[in-house]
């Protein structure tokens, strides 16, 4: 039986990083499927693990862990992976993990707008912000393989389920060559699978 349960749903990106994050450390875990739809995030059971009512929860022996770049921090601090190998790496990739979280987020609020038939009237504006943010990434890529050092961390484990899935954002990587080229390395690392070939539709065990 694994140490470790993520409870989440398919269509959620944070959720897709934590099984992302196993995927590539070779990690067995059970996965617990949280029925959205229903409001089962909402019930008493799942307040009890997670007190803000969403996906992604880890749940590791007595500690559940909530929100997508904490639970990565917390794993690669346990597992050894794909964390920092000092106190100046760790501290450096935190300031990614927030960095990446303001100004890639609109480009997850676009796709799900798109996706789930949110209020058209916000896409100008919205989509504005997803193509500011991702000149910025591209910016910073265009002097770096990957997003901190030479080497796969958890900061590319959190970007990556947004920009894999950027087209159903209505984003064309063409505009953004060196994302589109770090998407394209980040396709070839061992472990690394897209959101709707990783993400099960229903519990599973270790």
């Amino acid at each position: 039986m694994s140490d470790y349960t993520l409870y989440g749903h398919f269509n959620s990106q944070p959720a897709t990083r934590i099984a992302l994050f196993f995927n590539m450390a070779g990690i067995p875990f059970t996965y617990r499927h949280v029925d959205l739809r229903t409001g089962q995030q909402k019930s008493p059971d799942y307040l009890a693990i997670n007190r803000f009512g969403r996906v992604p929860t880890l749940v590791h022996g007595s500690v559940s862990v909530t929100e997508s770049p904490v639970i990565l921090t917390y794993l690669a601090e346990k597992t050894g992976r794909f964390g920092g190998r000092d106190e100046s790496e760790k501290r450096r990739i935190a300031e990614w993990l927030s960095w990446l979280a303001d100004v890639l987020l609109p480009v997850q609020r676009a796709r799900a707008l798109r996706k789930f038939n949110g209020d058209a009237n916000a896409l100008p504006w919205i989509d504005a912000a997803a193509a500011s943010g991702l000149a910025q990434f591209d910016e910073h890529l265009s002097h770096h393989d990957l997003i901190d050092g030479d080497r796969v961390t958890i900061a590319d484990i959190f970007a990556f389920p947004w920009i894999d899935l950027a087209e159903e954002a209505a984003v064309d990587l063409a505009k953004y060559p060196h994302v589109a080229d770090w998407r394209e390395r980040m396709r070839t690392v061992p472990g690394v699978l897209g959101q709707y070939a990783l993400m099960p539709q229903h519990d599973v065990e270790a």
